[in-house]
């Protein structure tokens, strides 16, 4: 047995400093000092001692999430009056988080489209084969401290800098889900559990900032929502809020239209010329009385004749302070690719006031069967929304729902996705919407919108 033992611990000494010879393993097996056996345990040591050490992850590493996603978008337009319109487009996302602690969280992420638009990703295939831009649509910090307190959870969280829309909003009635406000957000939770009847409470904060002007103070949106998550049995689930957001300066969102052509004006504004006007997409360069931008031309003391000023936004008619109530319910079918969802939303612009303090008022409500994460899941869903002039300020609101996005407009959304394998999935969306209030300068035939997504992601 000793013999053997040294035998051995030489094969692996000799294995080890040897290169190019005939294995030694071999020769010893050959020579029945070794059996099978012990012959391949010695050129397992061998491997294992010449396979080069991969180095540590950095610690980083397990703190860091990246996702991103393509869409690819055919989208088509019908209106009797109107040409008939086909354009390609895509949207392009890209982005991180990362913990560096249990308690604070760091986000980050880039998109396509222009830069100058709040509220789409968009990139239209166009402009002869030019570069597209990449703008920064995510940077913020949220802290949600637990342990530092002996909590067993947190129990508040504060963010600040640009994020996704952090309330809960059970449509996109009153926010395109490509808007990313900027300012700051929190969240106190006093409940947050997976038992019992009232599985969540919070009550959610923001304040985001859309100017700020040293002379006049920042134009601002103040948030404030109430939401509970309940458990109704069965495998019924709902999710509730009520929110009220407080418009401070909301004119300079309308002011910005005179220099920024890509934000969306339907909401009923006042001209320099005194023309007041909304429920139609506002372009000032398309009013005055040869619709070319300008003034009509006056008379001075000397009788000579001034040509007429550029046309401008001055102020939107209303203020806007707009509430909100909305929710969702989730009902189990017995098929887990087949749940049904039913949700409803409703607002109230409770400052609306003169041309449009009659066209204050927003809903959305609808459903959907199926499901849209696994391959082979597919979901119907069917929508109605209405959405008057002045119910909520039209720059932020869906820019997909009618031909421009906006207010003024109300139809039917109709949806279908099926998920073609892991995190690619096809999606078909159409709307059929019109005006609600005829105004001039707008066409009031019916309008067909029809979206085809093809949509990857990680």
């Amino acid at each position: 047995m000793k013999r053997r033992l040294v035998w051995l611990s030489a094969a692996l000494l000799l294995a080890a400093s040897s290169a190019g010879a005939r294995d030694l393993e071999d020769i010893l097996k050959e020579k029945n000092v070794i059996d099978s056996q012990e012959a391949n345990e010695v050129k397992a040591a061998k491997e294992r001692s010449s396979a080069p050490a991969l180095p540590p992850l950095p610690d980083w590493v397990s703190k860091v999430t990246l996702s991103g996603d393509v869409r690819i978008r055919n989208e088509l337009f019908l209106r009797d009056g109107d040409p008939d319109r086909n354009r390609d487009r895509f949207r392009l996302r890209f982005g991180l988080k990362a913990k560096p602690n249990d308690e604070t969280e760091i986000g980050f992420r880039v998109a396509s489209g222009v830069s100058t638009d709040p509220i789409s990703n968009n990139q239209t295939f166009s402009d002869t084969f030019t570069f597209k831009s990449i703008n920064i649509s995510n940077a913020y910090a949220k802290l949600s401290p637990a342990s530092s307190f002996g909590w067993a959870r947190p129990y508040f969280s504060l963010m600040g800098g640009k994020f996704d829309v952090p309330t809960y909003t059970a449509t996109n009635l009153m926010f395109d889900r490509d808007l990313t406000p900027e300012g700051f957000f929190e969240t106190v939770k006093p409940i947050e559990t997976t038992d019992g009847f009232v599985r969540g409470l919070a009550v959610n904060f923001g304040q985001w900032i859309f100017q700020e002007n040293a002379n006049t103070g920042e134009s601002a949106i103040y948030a404030f929502q109430g939401v509970t998550n309940l458990a109704l049995g069965g495998g019924v689930f709902a999710n509730l809020g009520f929110g009220d957001y407080k418009y401070v300066k909301p004119s300079t969102v309308a002011v910005a239209r005179n220099k920024n052509t890509d934000l969306n004006i339907t909401n009923f504004v006042q001209l320099s010329d005194k023309t007041i006007v909304g429920g139609r997409k506002i372009d000032p360069t398309k009013f005055g009385p040869k619709k070319d931008g300008f003034a009509a031309p006056t008379v001075d003391a000397d009788g000579k004749t001034v040509p007429g000023k550029a046309i401008t936004i001055t102020n939107l008619i209303s203020e806007y302070n707009v509430m909100n109530v909305g929710g969702d319910v989730t009902i189990a079918t017995g098929m887990p690719a087949f749940p049904i969802k039913v949700y409803a939303d409703y607002i109230v612009n409770t400052d609306a006031n003169g041309a449009g303090s009659n066209d204050d008022t927003g809903y959305q409500f609808g459903a959907s069967i199926g499901a849209d994460k696994d391959p082979g899941d597919a979901l119907l869903g069917y929508a109605y929304q209405h959405l008057e002039t002045d119910a909520t300020v039209s720059a932020f609101s869906d820019s997909d729902f009618g031909r421009d996005g906006g207010t003024n407009t109300e139809g039917h959304i109709l949806k279908a996705s099926y998920v073609l394998i892991k995190n690619l999935s096809l999606v078909s969306t159409a709307w059929i919407t019109e005006p609600i209030n005829d105004v001039s300068g707008r066409n009031s035939n019916t309008d067909y919108r029809w979206q085809i997504d093809m949509i990857a992601k990680f």
